[in-house]
């Protein structure tokens, strides 16, 4: 085993999709009922790996500080909610004499 790991037992996927998470890491962890985790993966497929979407957004603000908007310019800017792109039907082309 890696070094600074501890194995808590294993868990199975639910039928939709959901993991639980052993009592007693939930515990040691204080993770509760609503709180939100990052799932990211390897490239390889060895795994997954859980990390507190708090405990991220702490880490970033610690990097780049309160102006990480600033820092990154328009890519944060709101982006407004598009409709799907639809093709018209034939009645609504017959309708617009198409």
């Amino acid at each position: 085993m890696m070094r600074g790991m501890k194995c808590y037992g294993s868990t199975v996927i639910g039928e939709k999709g959901q993991v639980v998470i052993p009592a007693e890491v939930r515990k040691q962890f204080g993770i509760k009922t609503g709180d939100k985790f990052l799932v990211l993966a390897g490239h390889r497929g060895f795994g997954i790996m859980l990390l507190r979407a708090d405990a991220m957004a702490k880490m970033v603000k610690n990097m780049f500080g309160d102006d990480l908007q600033g820092l990154l310019g328009a890519e944060l800017e709101e982006i407004p909610e598009t409709k799907a792109k639809r093709t018209p039907s034939k009645k609504s082309r017959s309708k617009r004499g198409h």
